[in-house]
Order: structure tokens, then sequence, then C-alpha cells
């Protein structure tokens, strides 16, 4: 089976499950675990923090994020179809009791005039906004990028306007990679969490980077929320090695674009619309729910799996797992499928 309904089904390659059973271990409740300390470490260096905590899932560190940029009943910033706001559990209702101001974007990007406004719009009779959240790249809009550049434009405002920007890069790897933008993320935003667990291919964990300060009272937060742990470094060594070999996602962008650019050449009569981010995702957008439900039913006999990104849109996401040679078995499945 062909499974193209996330980059969370990768499965770690062997030099990556050897690492855990080389792991130095030690507690990392105390600080003490050095795999763990050497990937925090090694990673506020790599994209310009002061500091990094590793957690055990993306939703953990955004969460935690929200909870010390806000207060309770305040709001935060971002796009109606933004991970944060809409695909982790109401976490943010439930945990920092903070409300979402949705604004208007193109693929991710926030214009810096709707961002003035929406805080000109909140002096009377609404709740103080205390976060500005982005999403790089931004899953809803096929994995678009957020050019580095501007996040740097909506951080100058973003101080000029007294609020955190805190950004959700589960897959920023792939728009820095891609954009060939500047690692130094440190300096455009106040947090940032990004994931080991999705194309890197690592099998758990990511990494919440911030500075010292924000750092300790993330600690904290882990704790409270059910996240510390003890020899983590069995992870955090396998996070480490795929980090390594993160080169490889350019890959995953040339599977997608490979498809893409046939299904361009040949979709016009059947029956859906086409969308590419030059990363790793490729859209399928059919007239109703029906069409899309009955695609993915034809491709899952064909030995493809796909799955619904809205209730009329087909997502492939290509991941390591999806070899050269199954570029063409997954072109002739969406041929015959999209066939009346």
């Amino acid at each position: 089976m062909i499974d193209l309904r996330s980059d969370t089904v990768t499965k770690p390659d062997k030099d990556i499950l050897e690492e855990a059973l080389n792991a130095e271990l030690g507690d990392d409740e105390y600080g003490e675990d050095p795999t763990v300390n050497q990937l925090q470490e090694k990673c506020s260096k790599l994209l310009g923090f002061e500091d990094a905590l590793f957690v055990s899932s993306g939703l953990m560190g955004n969460q935690i994020s929200l909870l010390i940029h806000n207060t309770p009943g305040s709001e935060v910033i971002t796009t109606s179809d933004s991970h944060i706001k809409n695909y982790e559990h109401g976490a943010a209702s439930f945990l920092s009791r903070v409300q979402f101001r949705e604004v208007e974007h193109a693929n991710g990007v926030i214009d810096l005039g709707e961002i003035a406004t929406t805080f000109e719009k909140s002096k009377v009779h609404k709740p103080n906004i205390k976060t500005i959240a982005l999403e790089n790249t931004h899953l809803a809009s096929g994995g678009s990028i957020v050019p580095f550049n501007h996040i740097k434009n909506i951080y100058e405002l973003s101080k000029q306007l007294n609020v955190s920007l805190h950004i959700d890069g589960a897959r920023v790897w792939h728009a820095i990679l891609q954009e060939d933008s500047s690692l130094n993320y440190g300096s455009i935003c106040d947090s940032l969490t990004f994931c080991f667990s999705k194309a890197l291919g690592a099998p758990i964990g990511s990494m919440l980077l911030g500075s010292r300060k924000f750092i300790k009272e993330a600690r904290e937060y882990r704790k409270i929320l059910g996240g510390g742990t003890r020899q983590v470094g069995v992870i955090a060594s396998m996070a480490s090695k795929a980090l390594d070999k993160r080169e490889r996602l350019l890959d995953d962008h040339t599977k997608a674009e490979n498809v893409y650019k046939a299904l361009l050449d040949n979709h016009k009569n059947n029956g859906f619309n086409l969308k590419y981010q030059n990363t790793n995702m490729v859209f399928l957008e059919f007239e109703n729910n029906e069409n899309a439900s009955q695609f993915i039913e034809k491709l899952h006999n064909q030995q493809v799996l796909s799955g619904l990104i809205n209730k009329n849109t087909v997502r492939f996401v290509f991941h390591k797992d999806i070899l050269n040679e199954d570029l063409e078995t997954i072109k002739q499945a969406i041929y015959s499928s999209s066939k009346s």
C-alpha cells in the first residue's frame, strides 16, 4: 500500500533506529540526559535561539507557548484554517483559556495592514490580543511557504504592538530548504516549534525553542501537562539523526512536483483542480464531497491511500517512504480513479 495520507506515517530508517541502541542516557527530569541536552543545544544554535526544550509533540509545544504568551480571556491572531486553531482538539480553550481572532490570509501569509486593523478594532469592547500565531509551512493552503522576510516584518510589527509572535513550524524545514532562507528564526519570533516525526522520519518528538526565560517556564508547563520524561535520550538520539538527514526533504518536493506536473497536463477533463505550493503536498479540489470521497475509495482499491483536507479536497503528502518507483503507480491510479 502506498500511503499518501500524511508524512506522519513515515517509519524510521535502520540507521535512525540504531542510534537508540547507542544513546548515552540520564534522567531528563533532572536535566541529566546528555543526549537530550545535546539535541536541545544543537537545535537552539542551528535556528538562532537561546534555548530549546524537547517535547513529545508539536501540539504540546504549541500549547505550552500559548500558556506562556497569554492570559485567560485574551486572544490569539491566526488564520481561520490554522492547525493551532482547528486540529489541536480544542486544547487552547481548555488549557490557556484563550480564543482565536481569525484574519484573512493568502496561502498562510497575513497582510501587515490586516494585523494592524485587527488591533485597532480591539481597543474597545473586545478581548486583548496577546499573541500572533503563524504556521509555516501552511498546511491548509497546500503546504505553502510563509517567506522568512515576511515573518521578520510581522515580528517587527508585533514588537510595536507589544505582543508575542509564535510560529507553528511543524514543517518549517520544508520552508527553510525550499526557500533557501536564513536559519536565524530566533531573530524573527518569540517561540517556534518543529516536528521530528513527520517528514524528518523520527518516530516521536518535537522541539520548542525560545529565550532562556521562556524555556525555563516551558519546562514547568511541560511537567504540569504530563510531559516530564526520564531516559528520553533513546528518542532524542533518533530525532537528532533524523535532523541530520533533513536535506532529503527536497526529494519529497521533487516527488510532489513530478506528480503535479503530470496531472497538470492531464487533469482538465478529470473533474478536479490542482494546487501545488512547491513543497511536499499536492491538493486535488473536487466540485463536491461525493466526488472527492468516491475518488479516495477508487484510489484505495488500487493500493493508494489518501485523505481529505476539507470536504471537497483530497490531499497527497509525499515523504521519504514514497519511492521514486511509486510515482508512476500513483499517477496511473489517479488517472483511472478520476474517470467517470
